[in-house]
């Protein structure tokens, strides 16, 4: 199966929007809420740790990593599992956070 060509999610991003916070544009398709509410959860948990000692925790690339922060990629389940391993907390939001 080859790998599935997404829209990077910043691109949702109204003119005057920010990443991860947005707003974002109307019909952005649920990858872009999931992705944006990831990285949030992300940045409120690693607080003064730098990308890249969680990323060496997680056992992950740091340039990826950097990649999904910056809203240029969507990251796989893989990505999510092992940075809720490395920072102890879930990053995977709920329902209601969607939009």
């Amino acid at each position: 199966m080859a790998a599935r060509s997404y829209r990077p999610p910043r691109e949702w991003l109204v003119a005057d929007g920010k990443w991860p916070i947005g707003p974002f544009t109307p019909g952005a398709p649920p990858y872009v809420m999931v992705t944006a509410a990831i990285v949030a959860n992300y940045l409120a948990a690693a607080g003064g740790q730098s990308l890249r000692s969680v990323a060496r925790s997680a056992g992950i690339d740091a340039t990826s990593l950097g990649r999904t922060l910056a809203g240029e990629t969507v990251p796989d389940v893989h990505t999510v599992a092992v940075l809720e391993d490395a920072l102890q907390c879930e990053l995977w939001p709920g329902w209601a956070t969607r939009g």
